[in-house]
């Protein structure tokens, strides 16, 4: 019998050099594919993130009966109340903010008045934020449109973008601004009689519009919502590796980040809603509003999206966003 053919046969050394240089690429591949998608992607959370935040259990503070006037051109008043230090910490959630409420000089027949709620745009959605002298650009233009304005501070200022452990616990147990928001539209219905209980609408610009969309999916007395460049989506907002690094810092973070998401409450908006946005933003990509109405259209939900091509992410809100959002919260009241 033969044997030649049972001989070893000589392999290909540059085959092999390339085949293991084939198998450590695949492997490096898939290594660092796994490694890329674990820095991009959002940390898993519990169920408990999707569910609404309880803020009736929250008592509402008392409200002091003076305040600080400060008078606007155009016969507009507004006075600021301090609840508790005004400081923004303490307990219970809520019971030490300020509130700025806007009015016109001349007295009004009762329940005549529609109304605005807002608060300071410019948090990092971590902290919480004092109302400031720049926010009254946002707030005049609707009292000159014959509205009311309750502005409110959130719990939990913070003081620089540094990781403040304290700011985000004040911050996370106020609800991520709703207890703010809460009170604000209580001290609209109890203590300003010239408010139409009917007619209260929430508003915000920015980290502003992400409360106010997260406040409409959780107050059913609401008439709308208008939020300019919303930061609705705060997974997209926050990367995986932001996340995971800040989770050593601020207990319980992407639990958090998901529960105060507007996107995560979005088919709980009941009311009318209107988003306006840039599409030249940089701050906040237009495509999160367009996703955003687009899911709550496809829902059957009252949802509008007016887009303008440039301006980025201000001064559109100031010279064509204020004065549509205007025009149509009137058109809701009719």
């Amino acid at each position: 019998m033969s044997h030649a053919n049972s001989a070893p046969k000589k392999r290909n050394p540059i085959g092999i050099v390339l085949g293991i240089f084939a198998g450590v690429f695949a492997v490096g591949l898939v290594l660092c594919c796994g490694i890329g998608l674990w820095i991009i992607r959002f940390p898993s959370v519990s169920a408990d993130a999707a569910t609404s935040f309880d803020s009736d259990s929250i008592a509402v503070p008392t409200f002091p009966q003076k305040g600080t006037s400060k008078k606007f051109p155009g016969t507009v008043i507004r006075t600021e109340l301090v609840l508790g230090d005004g400081s923004g910490y303490g307990t219970p959630a809520g019971a030490n903010t300020r509130l700025w409420i806007y009015l016109p000089e001349q007295k009004v027949p009762a329940a005549s008045l529609p109304c605005v709620l807002i608060c300071g745009a410019g948090s990092t959605m971590l902290t919480g934020m004092r109302l400031g002298d720049g926010d009254e650009p946002e707030h005049l233009p609707y009292v000159a449109a014959g509205f009311a304005v309750v502005a409110y501070d959130l719990d939990g200022p913070g003081m620089s973008e540094e990781p403040d452990v304290q700011a985000y616990e004040a911050f996370r147990s106020s609800n991520a601004g709703l207890v703010n928001a809460r009170n604000a539209m209580e001290y609209a219905l109890t203590q300003i009689p010239e408010v139409n209980p009917k007619q209260i609408f929430a508003v915000g610009h920015s980290s502003a519009g992400g409360t106010a969309l997260l406040f409409a999916a959780h107050e059913p007395r609401l008439a709308g919502c208008v939020a300019f460049a919303p930061c609705s989506d705060l997974k997209a907002r926050f990367p995986g590796f932001v996340v995971r690094s800040l989770s050593t810092t601020f207990q319980g973070l992407p639990e958090f980040l998901v529960k105060s998401s507007a996107r995560t409450h979005e088919q709980k908006l009941h009311c009318p809603v209107m988003l306006f946005h840039a599409a030249d933003d940089s701050n906040v990509p237009i495509k999160e509003s367009r996703d955003f109405v687009a899911r709550l259209k496809q829902s059957g939900k009252d949802a509008t999206l007016l887009e303008v091509p440039t301006g980025d992410h201000y001064e559109p809100m100031i010279s064509t966003g204020i004065p549509a959002g205007i025009a149509w919260m009137k058109k809701q009241l009719k």
